[in-house]
C-alpha cells in the first residue's frame, strides 16, 4: 500500500508531527524537490518518513557554517564556494534561497 505525497503534504507533515521548527518552510520545499528529483533520477521510490528526515538532515544558513560545525579546520575554506565544494565531496547538499540542507555525516 502506498500514498503519493504532494508538495503541500510533505511541507505540512513536519508541523503535524511536531517538527515544524526542524526546517524552515523554504528548506522543506527544497527537500521535497530534492527527493522528487532523486526518485526520478534513480527510478527508486522513497518511503516518506519526516522523523527520519529530521534525524538524517540538517539545515544551515550557509555552507561555511555547516563546514565549521563538522570541525573542518583549514584555510582553504574561507569562501562559501570552497565550503560548498568541501561539503559536496562528502555528502548530499540541497541549496535553496536562504541556506542549505545537508545529509548529516
Amino acid at each position: 500500500m502506498k500514498t503519493i505525497v504532494t508538495e503541500f503534504q510533505f511541507v505540512e507533515s513536519f508541523r503535524l508531527c511536531g517538527r515544524e521548527t526542524q526546517f524552515s518552510v523554504r528548506a522543506r520545499y527544497a527537500l521535497f524537490d530534492h527527493f522528487e528529483q532523486f526518485e526520478e533520477d534513480t527510478d527508486t521510490e522513497i518511503t516518506f518518513d519526516p522523523i527520519g528526515i529530521c534525524c538524517g538532515w540538517a539545515e544551515y544558513p550557509s555552507a561555511l557554517k555547516a563546514s565549521n560545525d563538522y570541525c573542518f579546520k583549514g584555510n582553504e575554506l574561507e569562501t562559501e564556494e570552497a565550503a560548498l565544494d568541501w561539503l559536496e565531496d562528502r555528502t548530499r547538499v540541497v541549496q535553496f534561497d536562504g541556506g542549505i540542507v545537508i545529509q548529516q555525516f
